[in-house]
């Protein structure tokens, strides 16, 4: 495996993932998702919010894909979960 296109894959999903997640923030998190999301922008008692469930969303993927890119020495999938992550 090459160090630099490992590089290159890690930075540029990353980099991809800032589109993204301001994608998904505008279009999903305040459209058909905002029961989830609005209590992130009122004030309420409590450690934990329904608007944390996104947090999942994005981790379940990160966390397969470098779990899976390790365990099967797929070095592609191993640069794109830390990208997500």
């Amino acid at each position: 495996m090459n160090v630099l296109l490992y590089i290159a894959v890690l930075v540029g999903t990353f980099l991809a993932m800032e589109g993204i997640t301001w994608l998904t923030h505008k279009y999903v998190m305040h459209g058909f998702l905002w029961y989830l999301h609005k209590d992130h922008h009122q004030v309420q008692p409590g450690f934990f919010e329904k608007n944390d469930a996104f947090f999942i969303i994005f981790a379940l993927p990160s966390m397969a894909l470098i779990f899976f890119g390790t365990y099967d020495h797929v070095w592609w999938m191993q640069a794109l979960g830390f990208g997500i992550m």
